[in-house]
């Protein structure tokens, strides 16, 4: 039996995952884990994290079992280069002035809302 071009996968068979993400939010919290409540609080976690993201490979997987095997990739690989990643997006980012950011959240409602209005 073949499949239609009316059955369309389920959303799970069409899932991944950057595990890359998973390990550089590990990093940050091993080296603000020293800091103070007050500075751990001044920093802006989602910046520090796509800084140092952009400046590394991404380890996708799609399975549970992928997951595993590029965690561990990523483990052995790449540590150090997720280590001074992390470290110089914390001294880039903390060196900036809080910035006004909208997220994704918003900026998403408010565009699908400006696309309503113009279609």
């Amino acid at each position: 039996m073949t499949e239609t071009s009316d059955q369309q996968p389920s959303p799970k068979a069409n899932s991944y995952k950057n595990v890359m993400e998973l390990l550089v939010d590990e990093e940050i919290d091993q080296q603000t884990r020293h800091y103070s409540k007050q500075d751990a609080q001044a920093i802006n976690r989602i910046e520090v994290a796509a800084y140092a993201l952009n400046t590394l490979p991404s380890l996708y997987a799609s399975s549970q079992e992928g997951v595993g095997i590029q965690y561990q990739r990523g483990r052995q690989d790449l540590s150090d280069r997720i280590t001074a990643s992390v470290l110089e997006a914390l001294t880039i980012i903390g060196k900036q002035p809080q910035r006004d950011s909208t997220p994704f959240s918003l900026l998403q409602s408010s565009h699908s809302s400006q696309s309503s209005a113009s279609g």
